[in-house]
């Protein structure tokens, strides 16, 4: 029987969808049988892009599916190997004590939050031995978004291999490597292929899933890119150290693994505006903002600097000013370069990276956001009508709904 969304124009271009609880049990417009959906992506408590993207894809899938949990199958279910984690060797070799507990601490905090997060905005279900004992209790299965698909750290279950073929879906599954490693390309090969619904975040993910299956997987957006403005406002908040200081803007960095470029402060001091980094191990609130308080900070900000691919998402979503600023031997950038490109790319916002610290400021103030106004409507159409057919779900989106 198949089961009818209805989705309408304000929607799809921004409005606010008519939700009595914006995170839980809502927005669904449903008839039929019930339906039960499982959600698979990276666990943990340490990234701001997978949490958001994970509670987005969420939020999205609550609106075709009567019931959704998100499973968590990693072992460790809070504070994994933080050092490692966020990439502080001096940390993980205890040179320093010092450094070790100012860092455990902050880190230890700011993992709380996104705790609380998970535990307020998702349905996470944590009492899973045995993967492959659900695989009757849900009616789908999708995994995705994020790095699920990273042959570096792909974590077990990803192809979903436990499930019946007819149950599981790849939604914008993010693969990041140029190419598979030779000792991997048969795992890949047979996991990928036991997907009819398959699609990927990136371009250059396409070729590979080509050359290795000869499927053609559909290219969708980012979970983060299919909630309007008002839906991540409503599960935004401000700091509570945000003093009148920051009342005129702020400059907002946001570099994953790497310090800040050196002309961030030149520019921040031309606009008379304060910065605020974050991820600044030296500066405990900044350090410890929650998921919240992450979209908050880039939905107000003056200016963004990033080399984060949910950065420039965010950035795009609410219309900031930012650079992706690219930092000689980083090795996000070089691991992940398939990610900010395609995004770019789809924005027509190309010219938003630089490799050097030589762009005037002017320049990075001056966006173009036209083609946002354009492609997120479409993107958003895109993504429902392969939701609702991944899920058996008919979908009335209307014969003019671009």
């Amino acid at each position: 029987m198949q089961r009818h969304v209805a989705l309408d124009k304000k929607f799809l271009r921004g409005g606010v969808y008519p939700l009595p609880d914006p995170c839980y049990n809502g927005g669904k417009i449903l008839g039929g049988d019930s339906m039960r959906a499982a959600q698979l992506t990276l666990d943990g408590y340490f990234n701001y892009g997978n949490i958001l993207q994970k509670f987005a894809l969420h939020h999205t899938l609550k609106k075709f599916a009567d019931y959704t949990e998100v499973l968590w199958t990693d072992e460790i279910k809070f504070l994994p190997e933080t050092g490692e984690v966020a990439g502080l060797p001096f940390v993980m070799q205890k040179e320093r004590a010092d450094c070790w507990r100012m860092y455990f601490i902050r880190e230890g905090a700011r993992q709380s939050r996104f705790k609380d997060f998970e535990n307020l905005h998702l349905q996470t279900r944590f009492d899973i031995p045995y993967i492959e004992e659900l695989a009757d209790e849900y009616d789908y299965f999708v995994v995705g978004s994020d790095q699920v698909w990273n042959p570096t750290w792909f974590p077990p279950h990803t192809f979903l291999e436990f499930a019946p073929r007819e149950k599981r879906i790849a939604y914008a599954a993010s693969i990041v490597a140029p190419e598979i490693p030779a000792h991997l390309k048969e795992v890949f090969r047979r996991g990928i292929s036991g997907f009819d619904h398959l699609s990927v975040r990136e371009e250059g993910a396409i070729k590979i899933i080509r050359d290795l299956t000869g499927q053609t997987p559909l290219l969708m957006p980012d979970p983060v890119l299919l909630l309007t403005e008002d839906e991540w406002l409503a599960v935004a908040q401000p700091p509570t150290w945000l003093k009148s200081k920051y009342a005129r803007g702020y400059v907002l960095t946001y570099y994953l693994r790497k310090s800040p470029p050196p002309e961030v402060k030149a520019h921040a001091d031309k606009l008379n505006l304060p910065v605020i980094n974050l991820l600044d191990l030296n500066n405990y609130n900044h350090f410890t903002i929650g998921p919240s308080e992450f979209i908050w900070l880039f939905a107000h900000a003056s200016l963004v600097f990033t080399n984060s691919y949910h950065g420039v998402a965010f950035s795009i979503l609410f219309k900031r000013p930012f650079l992706n600023r690219e930092i000689e031997n980083d090795s996000v950038g070089v691991n992940m370069s398939m990610r900010i490109p395609s995004l770019l790319k789809l924005f027509g916002l190309e010219d938003r990276t630089a490799s050097d610290g030589n762009r005037k400021l002017d320049t990075i103030l001056d966006v173009d956001f036209t083609r946002r106004e354009e492609v997120l409507p479409v993107e958003r159409t895109k993504a429902f009508k392969f939701l609702s057919e991944a899920l058996g779900v008919k979908n009335i989106l209307g014969d003019n709904l671009t």
